[in-house]
């Protein structure tokens, strides 16, 4: 059996090297119309940044290893032109066919150029393969460029901001959208913005770039930006042109249609990558494939169904992280904006606790936000911090793919040490107030539907305490509630906050114990803020 891949990108590879073990057998070609193979393209910001020396540390495999390991015919500089499904053939450039009895498209998605005028200059650049980098870094470093527009506030945005801020770039990145990092909640990404924020790097949003100029870019309200070089990187979108051509259809998102054995309207053609669409595990709603993890599965599932192995891909959960500076941000499942797209009732919990012991000076804190169903389901997770993230990221991944509930958060088995985690994990704590928001014996106030008439109670220490000038608020701190209860009014609405919410929470215990029937727990990004008071 003859299998054909249309890409030498990472779901090709992966493809190809997991369909030779489970058939020895096959005949296995790679086609690859640029002159780059294997690349980790996830690594190109490392390359900006100078900690990768040589381009070849990002080359996984050379075609020549390919064929002594694997027995794979990798075909570099050739072009698919057609593909003619009904006779199984392809039509290279240079005038030859090759025939297929399956084929796996695995062609990486395009970088997106917008339509600006002027973007087309040598001083405007894509990031997008080794040629792209060391264009970036020989401009960058021959021109000593000090100042540099970053067009895109998504992740290769922001690493390809960092990547030159370190080497001594003056940096404004432009997002067109709300926030960055569009795939979080705007409330999450201001706390982003807000970490991120630092002398010669800055972050304009709600903005686009009406024109370049040969040294000024012209934004949306006429404000002119001067740089001296610019990075695209707003994103990708399909290479559609064999898809169309071959009568494969395509989704909502432009990708090219799979069911769940990656398989096309075409029965012998298959798809993988960032250019295949499938659905997301939590709202069902259409997604292009465009990270590392999900990438690889799609390229197994498909590798395993061309060679009669029927495997599945039961939807994409999304699960996404990225360090910038200091900070590691990550995002698993769904946002706000997508649930209520998908018409999914929810909750959302605020939650700021220490990643360690808090008597270790080590300890920094994780701001997180979670968002779980009115059944306790869990259905996505916002986390920033120094330390911790990536741990319990993949830990609450892990269980929205099983269908897990607040409940099982909370109960957890978590290992403890103390640099590590708390004797009660983060984890454990938000699961345990997501627990009583689920069953009715925590009530919550979001801070934007607050009145004014309410009485705001802070249960910080007091050389912690700083009411904002719009909120004010009494400080009782939680060691001295039980003493000072006459303080507070009992025919009054009390919004307990204080210590990033969990200390607002024993404080809400106390209250509703001792009899006052009105209490709510702040629950908004103000729970985030005040740790940093």
């Amino acid at each position: 059996m003859r299998t054909v891949i249309i890409g030498g990108g990472s779901a090709g590879v992966a493809a190809a090297v997991h369909l030779r073990r489970k058939d020895e057998n096959a005949e296995i070609t790679i086609i690859e119309k640029s002159d780059e193979f294997a690349v980790a393209a996830c690594g190109l910001p490392y390359m900006l940044a100078g900690k990768i020396q040589s381009k070849d540390e990002l080359i996984g495999a050379s075609t020549a290893e390919m064929h002594a390991i694997f027995n794979i015919d990798v075909r570099l500089q050739t072009e698919v032109l057609n593909i003619n499904a009904e006779q199984k053939s392809l039509s290279l450039s240079g005038g030859e066919k090759l025939n297929y009895d399956k084929l796996i498209i695995a062609a990486g998605a395009l970088q997106l150029r917008p339509d600006i005028p002027g973007i087309l200059a040598d001083n405007i650049f894509t990031l997008h393969n080794l040629h792209s980098a060391q264009k970036i870094i020989d401009y960058f470093h021959g021109l000593n460029a000090k100042n540099v527009i970053i067009l895109g506030g998504g992740i290769i945005g922001l690493r390809t901001a960092e990547a030159l801020f370190d080497n001594g770039a003056r940096i404004t990145l432009i997002e067109n959208g709300a926030h960055i990092l569009s795939d979080t909640d705007y409330d999450f990404a201001q706390l982003v913005q807000q970490k991120l924020k630092r002398p010669k790097f800055n972050i304009i949003t709600n903005t686009s770039i009406k024109e370049f100029l040969p040294d000024r870019a012209v934004l949306g309200n006429g404000t002119k930006i001067k740089y001296d070089m610019a990075v695209i990187a707003a994103g990708s979108k399909s290479e559609n042109r064999l898809p169309i051509m071959t009568g494969i259809d395509l989704g909502e998102t432009g990708g090219i249609s799979v069911n769940t054995y990656m398989q096309t309207s075409k029965p012998d053609i298959f798809a993988c990558g960032d250019n295949a669409e499938t659905t997301s595990l939590i709202d069902h709603a259409a997604l292009r494939i465009n990270d590392a993890s999900p990438v690889l599965r799609s390229a197994k599932t498909a590798a395993d169904n061309a060679a009669g192995i029927m495997t599945r891909m039961n939807g994409i959960l999304e699960n996404r992280i990225v360090k910038v500076f200091d900070y590691v941000i990550g995002k698993t499942g769904c946002n706000e904006d997508e649930l209520k797209r998908a018409d999914i009732p929810y909750h959302h919990l605020y939650l700021a606790t220490g990643n360690g012991e808090n008597y270790l000076p080590t300890s920094e804190k994780l701001y997180m936000k979670l968002l779980f169903g009115i059944n306790g389901k869990i259905l996505g997770l916002q986390i920033m911090g120094k330390t911790g993230v990536f741990s319990r990221l993949n830990t609450v991944a892990a269980l929205i793919f099983k269908g897990a509930t607040v409940q099982d958060m909370a109960d957890m088995p978590a290992a403890y040490f103390p640099e590590f985690s708390r004797a009660k994990d983060a984890l454990n704590i938000l699961g345990t107030l997501a627990v009583d928001i689920c069953f009715g014996s925590l009530k919550t106030a979001d801070a934007d539907k607050l009145s004014g008439s309410e009485i705001l109670l802070n249960v910080c220490l007091p050389q912690r305490f700083r009411p904002a000038p719009d909120k004010p608020a009494l400080n009782i701190p939680l060691s001295a509630l039980r003493e000072n209860l006459s303080l507070l009014p009992r025919n009054k609405k009390i919004i307990v906050c204080g210590n990033g919410g969990y200390d607002a929470y024993l404080a809400y215990c106390i209250l509703t114990q001792r009899g006052f029937g009105r209490v709510f727990l702040l629950n908004s990004p103000d729970s985030w803020r005040e740790t940093e008071n």
